[in-house]
């Protein structure tokens, strides 16, 4: 009896992987404006989002700590109309190194990047540091050695009224179509956000958090372009031939049978910190972003209270009062006529 098997040029759904496929399948080349961005509807929501949690003025000096592929700093330039220059800082830098199992080694470098900036900076003498407005911190949390020291030093080099906002895409809410090794060695490489949350907590600043959804449709092939050069800068721990066998998983699996688009929402989470000395009530907070302010501390004193109440109550009050006193009276063995 002979059997015959057919490759995935077959349309039959249940068709198997060729051997051949990837040496078949053909990416094509993207300019880098395009290979490192979501799209211009994409961009703009990200913009209104920027605006939204920072409220960018023109005259703002503003700082941006972020991996070059997908930088905001540009368009924020534009989109705001600021007047002086962004200040572009790199958020860090790895050394990759491909092991025998065909994985990435981060090795990281020390003494490079956002890091040492701002601790240089904030042992300035307040007069001569660089203060800074606003303060962007776009996908670049996994490059930090001691992200509470990083923490500080930023908020040392913040103006009274500035805020910092952190734009995270957490591998834990990720809905981008990665494959499943990606998505596994990420959350595995990562911090929790809930951590960075109560650790920014932890240093007595004000935090308000929220994730947001951006629609992102973007065409397969581009997709997998974006994959291929490991974009996102997350990617980046990814060896090649991880991201190859990652690719030929997604067009040989969820992504095969439906059409040219994919479409998803993106999901970021959106941290916006202050110093607690620009608030009102004099103590910091941890919340949703623009939720109640009239929120209760929790280590306030005890509060006495009174109410007036009308004469019908107070009889009744008064007649629970001699109730319970005679109660405790007859307790203790002591008994009136």
């Amino acid at each position: 009896m002979a059997f015959s098997y057919l490759g995935p040029e077959s349309p039959r759904p249940l068709s198997v992987i060729s051997e051949g496929f990837q040496n078949r399948f053909r990416i094509p080349a993207y300019p880098e404006w395009q290979g490192y961005s979501f799209g211009s509807r994409y961009d703009e929501d990200m913009y209104t989002l920027v605006d939204k949690y920072l409220g960018l003025e023109t005259t703002d000096r503003v700082c941006y700590i972020g991996d070059p592929k997908g930088s905001l700093a540009e368009g924020i330039i534009n989109r705001f109309c600021l007047l002086e220059p962004v200040m572009n800082v790199i958020p860090g830098h790895y050394s990759y190194v491909e092991t025998e199992s065909n994985k990435m080694l981060p090795i990281r470098v020390a003494n490079v990047g956002s890091e040492e900036y701002f601790r240089l900076q904030a042992k300035e003498k307040p007069e001569t540091r660089i203060v800074f407005d606003k303060i962007v911190i776009k996908d670049a949390l996994r490059y930090f050695e001691n992200p509470v020291e990083m923490y500080c030093n930023i908020m040392k080099c913040l103006s009274k009224d500035g805020k910092m906002l952190i734009i995270h895409r957490a591998s834990s809410i990720n809905t981008l179509p990665v494959f499943m090794n990606a998505k596994r060695r990420l959350e595995d490489n990562e911090i929790p956000y809930s951590d960075v949350i109560k650790d920014l907590k932890a240093l007595d600043f004000d935090v308000q958090w929220e994730i947001e959804n951006l629609n992102l449709t973007i065409s397969k092939k581009q997709w997998y372009s974006m994959l291929e050069s490991k974009f996102p800068p997350q990617m980046e721990i990814m060896s090649d031939f991880e991201v190859r066998s990652g690719i030929r998983e997604l067009t040989e699996g969820i992504m095969k049978y439906e059409g040219d688009l994919v479409e998803v929402n993106d999901r970021l989470l959106f941290i916006v910190v202050s110093n607690p000395a620009q608030r009102k009530r004099g103590f910091p907070s941890i919340k949703r972003y623009n939720a109640d302010e009239m929120v209760p501390f929790p280590n306030a004193k005890d509060l006495n209270y009174s109410m007036e109440i009308s004469p019908d109550l107070n009889d009744f009050v008064q007649d629970k009062l001699k109730k319970m006193a005679k109660e405790r009276q007859q307790t203790s063995g002591i008994v009136f006529g």
